[in-house]
């Protein structure tokens, strides 16, 4: 077990993403932490829930290499696919996407989400990481993975390349989904839920730290008598 708690900030850390399973997801919905009564060492007597305020952080570095980021490429989104593929109308020069909104390249702030989730369809071939399936679509369900501020966008007379900072999405938890019917959840908060629903707000995941590091590169031939760029 990776969980430690902040007791200042009321923030239970994971350090594992394998440690946040549907188990564990059960336990905050009923204890507000991580493992029950019954589990010694590890369940905190001294520990007060916050049932409306239920917060969980998570390194991104977990959900990238471990989780449903694991896949991910920088290619897999297509403002990046764009930029190597296209011929930018932008001067040479190392740009963040914020710079590719302000010229006009990039069309509006979503194009550095990619948004799917873990129920068996959805596009990016997502999978479950090293959770079963059934856990991850159970924690996380649906999610968004996008382009952090770390992202570079470089254009050069011999080259294009994103050097790209991957994560995961703020999430949260709860049994009230946009994209289930409502008697499916019905019916996996019977069969899978825990025994007292003591929530009063979703539980908050969220993940912390630097991204995933990822390169795409495109070669260009360099029209004889321009000077190529090191």
């Amino acid at each position: 077990m990776t969980w430690t708690l902040d007791k200042a900030r009321k923030v239970w850390k994971c350090s594992s993403y394998t440690d946040l399973d549907g188990e564990t997801m059960n336990n905050f919905a009923e204890y507000g932490q991580p493992c029950s009564p019954y589990e010694h060492p590890g369940f905190d007597e001294d520990f007060v829930p916050d049932f409306a305020n239920v917060v969980i952080e998570m390194p991104q570095q977990q959900v990238m290499t471990h989780g449903y980021g694991k896949q991910i490429t920088a290619k897999d989104f297509a403002i990046v696919k764009r930029f190597l593929d296209s011929t930018p109308p932008i001067p040479f020069g190392t740009y963040s996407f914020q710079d590719l909104l302000k010229l006009g390249f990039a069309k509006n702030a979503h194009e550095r989400w990619i948004n799917t989730n873990l129920y068996g369809w959805g596009l990016w071939s997502i999978t479950s990481g090293d959770l079963p399936a059934p856990d991850a679509a159970y924690v996380h369900g649906s999610i968004s993975i996008g382009l952090m501020s770390g992202t570079k966008f470089v254009n050069r007379p011999d080259y294009r390349m994103v050097e790209a900072e991957i994560g995961a999405g703020n999430d949260n938890w709860d049994y009230t989904s946009d994209i289930i019917p409502g008697w499916v959840e019905a019916g996996v908060a019977t069969i899978l839920g825990p025994d007292h629903y003591n929530l009063d707000a979703p539980v908050k995941i969220l993940f912390t730290g630097p991204g995933k590091r990822d390169v795409a590169k495109k070669l260009l031939t360099v029209p004889a008598g321009v000077g190529a760029h090191p």
